[in-house]
């Protein structure tokens, strides 16, 4: 998975979508960005409806991913929904 495409979000099916918000650890506003992008709004819009800059949405999202990553190694398809 490349996590620095721009097609990442697209790629994402609802039991990671479910998975990553719960349990990436997420603050309001990577919550906020994480929503937004997989619904593929562009940055810009996404920077106007936070009433933010777009480098602050950039840095957002960096710290975002990596929080993806990290929760990543714990996602195992049509097991991880079941340990809850």
């Amino acid at each position: 998975m490349k996590f620095n495409s721009k097609e990442f979000y697209n790629t994402l099916i609802k039991e990671e979508v479910d998975f990553y918000l719960r349990f990436a650890n997420f603050d309001d506003r990577e919550r906020t960005l994480f929503i937004f992008r997989n619904n593929k709004v562009p940055i810009e819009r996404i920077a106007e409806n936070m009433n933010c800059s777009v480098s602050t949405v950039n840095r957002i999202n960096k710290t975002m991913i990596r929080k993806i990553i990290k929760a990543s190694e714990f996602y195992y398809p049509g097991i991880s929904k079941e340990w809850n």
